[in-house]
């Protein structure tokens, strides 16, 4: 239960609007200050709407590691590397 009608909001923005990244920002921020295991979900749907975006992969890895949940995280990592795109910079 989100609880704060402004997160209630941006949870029902991104479910009607996706890649709006206002509303992740504040769902975001919120939920890195509670347990991973209740906001996991909401950092699934993070990773999965924005596959490529290092940094929401990296909240998530270290909300993980917060938590010690060290399978996960090395998890995380592998997923991480074969989701984003090799670039070369030559």
């Amino acid at each position: 239960d989100w609880g704060n009608e402004k997160l209630q909001k941006a949870q029902k923005q991104i479910e009607e609007s996706p890649y709006d990244l206002e509303a992740w920002s504040l769902l975001i921020r919120e939920a890195q200050g509670k347990w991973i295991g209740e906001m996991r979900p909401l950092f699934e749907k993070l990773v999965t709407t924005f596959p490529s975006t290092g940094r929401y992969w990296k909240i998530y890895i270290e909300q993980e590691m917060k938590a010690r949940n060290f399978e996960k995280v090395e998890k995380g990592m592998c997923i991480f590397s074969i989701k984003l795109p090799y670039f070369n910079d030559k």
